[in-house]
């Protein structure tokens, strides 16, 4: 007999990764019958309500006992669906003559044999495909994302995920091209900005429909933050409740950062590793499979009702292990798979390509208005808070702009909750995440250094930077040197290089890990405690590179200057390092030298041109420089824009115009207004608005 009750009387029980689902199936499969107590807690319990529904998939006979009086409560939805035509034992009178009568009721219910039909296992019923159930398991009890702010609190994917735009990309390049040359607000790479005009979304239900042949395979790309990895994690916990997909059998998401050596070490020399290896290790590590399960998979992977999700291509191109280079070739070879990235690792040949360009203008209140409501028990006015922070966003072009991007809104959100934005006029994605880390770092000064909080409160800062300056420095290193070696999963040994190269040792700092940055990844099936051993990666990809421009800057401040000006001239055609550009630019802005500032625009702005795609480069720059004002106004910068008007792009001309129309009287020498006045006769129209 399986009991199932609630492990505790709170609603949001919480079902921890060491739950060992293998046990969950064994103790379902072994039982006779199945016997579930209800009250309000049980059926609000995550863990019962997947537990006892499958025990329905698998045919067990279910006996319902009521714990609480039918007249203050009775189940409801999936619960009544479950139990509507069982009868159950009412065990809600404790006093003892009713508990003795009950108990031999509930004696005399498992005794009952043979069982009623509906209990009897369908002959059509494969013994193993429970394993099936286990990967659907897993995919419901990981519908809980993290809020990035305090990872202590999570909310429900199915309640909050709001339906990103997914568009075509040849939909998405002709309305690209139409937009060219035309007056639009500041172009932040990597945000909702740079992909205009109206979409045509794509319901995720209906992804494969332009895919003509019989295999289904579709290129998904994104920008950072814009909700790759939890476009994944929704369509398999909605394929998991059999709500999409019903074609496929067996849904595999494989986040493809985890292909590294240590997870998966070198083989003897000639295995290697295959699909069903990823299986064994991601799905089943707690257990290993006997070898009729481990048959049972490969006939499984072999058939074409499996769907792969590949997630994260371009997070392990570039740096994947030799001896794993053949699995990814295995993967990508699939009948039928979604591979997602971003948009500069497409390199491959698929016929269906699709892009999520994060949240349309009609999302982003839906998503403030859900915020604000699931944290509206310890925020007080929720609603009012909603509407100031609407307004704010409608009302500022360059953050309304930042806002269509997921992972920017869930920040502006928090921040917002902790702090009244209203009076703030420009607020740049610079100074978001850089708001942010202040943030970050204050918390880290409260929980790990136990410095009293209102203390932490007086702090201003600068104050809260200077106590954190020593993890700062090193968690910029450590973004630097992955950035230089494409690496987004930090090895130990990066780890231990950083902290040589800043004396920043993790023995003297034993909580810096922990500060909110960096995330560890066990490699053991049980995992270990020695967090210095273990590899890390930054909580998302855009904080690495917010760390790696800090760094870049205060390496153009000292002595160093020189190895920051070879970096710059290097990468700066490398769209992989566009961001940490933009970054860079945007905490210049606050330096109060110049030298630095003349240094890192002469370089970036300085030939050769050698490349067709760097206009988005010369045309960001000609835009920072704009928002810099009179900061920037040198005569080094303003040589550099007029040389800029006469650029065969007409956005980088336009972006020179509206810069040297910022920076004031500076700009108004004999040379300037000859060349605006022959802008004024440009081809292009919003050449000569500008």
């Amino acid at each position: 007999m399986k009991m199932i009750e609630p492990t505790n009387s709170l609603g949001d029980v919480n079902v921890t990764e060491t739950t060992d689902t293998r046990k969950l199936a064994e103790g379902i499969e072994n039982a006779a019958v199945v016997c579930c107590f209800m009250t309000p807690d049980y059926q609000i319990s995550e863990i019962c309500k997947i537990e006892l529904q499958y025990a329905q998939k698998r045919h067990q006979r279910i006996i319902p006992c009521m714990l609480t009086d039918i007249k203050l409560w009775k189940p409801s939805d999936w619960l009544e669906w479950i139990t509507r035509e069982l009868v159950y034992i009412d065990f809600h009178d404790v006093s003892q003559s009713n508990i003795h009568s009950k108990v031999r009721e509930l004696i005399d219910r498992i005794k009952e044999h043979p069982p009623a039909s509906q209990y009897l296992r369908s002959p059509a019923v494969d013994e193993r495909s429970y394993l099936l159930e286990l990967i659907k398991y897993e995919y419901k009890r990981n519908s809980r994302i993290e809020y990035i702010m305090n990872s202590a609190k999570s909310f429900s994917i199915e309640q909050s995920y709001i339906n990103l735009a997914i568009v075509g990309t040849t939909e998405l390049n002709v309305k690209e091209k139409k937009l060219r040359g035309t007056h639009h607000i500041d172009v932040i790479m990597g945000t909702f900005e740079e992909i205009y005009g109206t979409k045509t979304p794509v319901d995720v239900k209906d992804i494969f429909e332009k895919c003509k042949d019989p295999t289904k395979k579709v290129f998904v790309l994104g920008r950072a933050g814009i909700g790759k990895s939890t476009f994944c994690r929704y369509v398999t916990y909605r394929w998991a409740k059999s709500e999409i997909w019903s074609e496929y059998e067996l849904v595999v998401l494989i986040p493809l950062r985890i292909l590294t050596k240590d997870r998966y070490p070198p083989l003897p020399l000639g295995t290697e590793y295959s699909p069903i290896d990823l299986v064994k290790r991601e799905y089943f590590s707690y257990h290993a499979l006997t070898e009729k399960e481990e048959r049972f998979f490969r006939e499984k992977l072999d058939k074409t009702r499996v769907l792969w999700l590949l997630d994260g291509y371009d997070e392990i191109v570039q740096h994947i292990p030799a001896h794993l280079e053949y699995l990814l070739e295995q993967l990508l070879k699939t009948t039928h798979h979604i591979l997602t990235s971003r948009p500069f690792c497409n390199t491959l040949f698929y016929p269906v390509h699709m892009e999520i360009t994060g949240f349309t203008d009609e999302n982003i209140p839906k998503y403030v208005k859900q915020f604000f409501s699931q944290i509206g028990s310890t925020l007080h006015g929720s609603q009012t808070e909603y509407h100031n922070l609407l307004s704010f966003l409608q009302l500022n072009p360059s953050i309304w702009g930042i806002a269509h991007i997921p992972v920017n809104l869930e920040l502006i959100c928090s921040l917002w909750s902790n702090q009244d934005w209203s009076e703030t006029k420009t607020w740049t994605i610079t100074a978001l995440y850089d708001k942010m880390i202040e943030w970050l770092c204050r918390r880290y000064l409260i929980k790990q250094k136990e410095i009293p909080i209102e203390k932490v409160k007086l702090m201003r800062k600068r104050q809260v930077y200077e106590n954190c300056k020593n993890e700062l420095a090193f968690l910029e290193r450590v973004a630097f040197k992955g950035m230089e070696s494409n690496a987004i999963i930090l090895r130990p040994a990066l780890l231990d290089e950083a902290e040589n190269e800043t004396n920043v040792l993790l023995e003297d700092y034993p909580h810096l890990l922990n500060i909110g940055i960096l995330k560890s990844i066990g490699h053991g099936p049980i995992g270990h405690q020695i967090e210095i051993d273990k590899c890390h990666y930054f909580i998302h990809l855009s904080f690495q590179e917010h760390f790696a421009a800090r760094h870049l800057v205060n390496t153009l401040t000292n002595d160093k200057h020189e190895s920051a000006i070879d970096f710059i001239k290097k990468q700066k055609y490398n769209q992989r390092f566009t961001l940490v550009f933009k970054f860079a630019s945007g905490l210049l802005t606050k330096c109060k030298c110049p030298p630095p500032i003349n240094t890192f625009w002469d370089t970036i702005l300085c030939e050769p041109r050698d490349l067709d795609d760097d206009a988005h480069i010369r045309n960001g720059a000609c835009k920072a420089l704009g928002k810099m004002c009179e900061k920037a106004a040198t005569s080094e910068v303003i040589n550099r824009l007029v040389v800029a008007l006469g650029d065969e792009d007409s956005n980088v001309r336009s972006s020179a115009c509206e810069a040297l129309g910022k920076m004031g009287d500076k700009t108004a020498t004999s040379e300037v207004l000859k060349r605006l006045v022959i802008a004024l006769g440009d081809e292009n129209l919003s050449v000569r608005r500008s």
